[in-house]
């Protein structure tokens, strides 16, 4: 057993906390969940001396704080001890970066990202840099309650929630435990309040579980649901569901397509590097490896695909459409549609067969 390891399991096994933890000699460790839900803030502070995490944990009926040395922390993370729970745990980074060990794979997550990980998946976390992020545990009891209730709503619209990769997750997880996947979830480009948002609802949960009064319990379900019905929403965030057979790679790739999806193809290097935290050359790298192209050509893909869109289903000319997607040389959009489709723009609009070709 560690040692370190053990004197942290002493510290979180406070009687007023929500999460007991059980060490095991295999260099692995359960968390089991003693409420329906638990909030865990950390926040992590590089200039504190000694460097250290502060971390408060918060439910119905318990609240405990208490601080880690991000030395003993870094032990558990470089030699693997890794825990896995009996509940589903949101991670939702507020601010800052945090490195997530996933098993053997690591990820890494910007601020106004998240991951929702299953009952088996074995993982760590680690922080380099000012980072604060909650970790929202909910139990299967809980959970199952919540999708119970929206399958009996009176609003037609609540039940979209059921179609969602969010509630297909859950779902697989509690009729067949046991897998290796987790949901990864970050902010759509267009949309510049996804991550206020979070902090919004989020500074909500605590402040109920904080200061409760008639109804905590009903606005703490509803703030859950409201969670769930953000992250669902691809107007604010992308959601990709990942194996664990799939490389970390895999992940940074299903990134990049997203946001280049969102911009119709029309996003640089410099704003994908700043978007993802990886240098331009990686970017591309990555690119090359799944699909064979450079960015460029790969963006193209997606930008032809939304001006045959535009030629097909609006009244747009075609100089309007090659200005919305950002060409200033007409002739070079006719040279690369053309490529890509082996006809002109005004051939294309006019076939009625073009549609198959989309």
């Amino acid at each position: 057993m560690n040692t370190s390891y053990s004197n942290v399991a002493s510290l979180v096994n406070n009687s007023k906390n929500s999460i007991h933890v059980e060490v095991n000699e295999l260099n692995s460790t359960l968390y089991q969940i003693k409420t329906p839900f638990q909030l865990t803030y950390i926040a992590y502070n590089p200039d504190l001396i000694p460097q250290s995490m502060n971390i408060t944990t918060l439910s119905g009926k318990y609240s405990h704080q208490y601080t880690l040395k991000l030395s003993d922390v870094k032990i558990q993370y470089d030699k693997r001890i890794l825990h896995f729970h009996d509940y589903f745990e949101l991670v939702v980074v507020l601010d800052g970066t945090m490195t997530q060990l996933i098993e053997d794979k690591e990820y890494h997550y910007p601020a106004g990202s998240c991951c929702l990980i299953n009952r088996s998946l074995y993982h760590s976390e680690y922080y380099t840099n000012s980072t604060r992020v909650l970790f929202i545990g909910f139990s299967a009891e809980f959970i199952r309650g919540l999708f119970e209730d929206c399958a009996l709503a009176d609003f037609s619209q609540e039940k979209d929630i059921l179609n969602s990769d969010f509630y297909k997750f859950i779902m697989d997880d509690l009729e067949h435990p046991g897998g290796k996947t987790y949901l990864d979830y970050i902010p759509a480009i267009k949309n510049q309040t996804s991550t206020n948002l979070l902090h919004d609802i989020n500074s909500r949960l605590m402040d109920i579980l904080l200061h409760p009064v008639f109804g905590a319990t009903h606005q703490i379900k509803g703030l859950f649901s409201l969670l769930i019905s953000v992250l669902s929403d691809y107007t604010y965030f992308h959601c990709t569901r990942m194996d664990l057979e799939q490389t970390a790679d895999a992940l940074v790739f299903a990134r990049i397509s997203h946001f280049i999806e969102e911009k119709y193809g029309r996003i640089s290097r410099d704003e994908l590097s700043g978007l993802l935290n990886y240098s331009g050359d990686y970017i591309n790298r990555i690119v090359r490896k799944f699909t064979g192209l450079c960015l460029f050509d790969y963006s193209m893909n997606f930008c032809m695909k939304k001006a045959a869109e535009e030629l097909l289903y609006s009244q747009k000319t075609i100089n309007e459409i090659a200005e919305e997607l950002h060409f200033s040389n007409k002739t070079h959009f006719y040279k690369i549609f053309k490529e890509k489709y082996g006809i002109t723009p005004k051939e294309f609009r006019a076939n009625k067969d073009s549609a198959q070709k989309i």
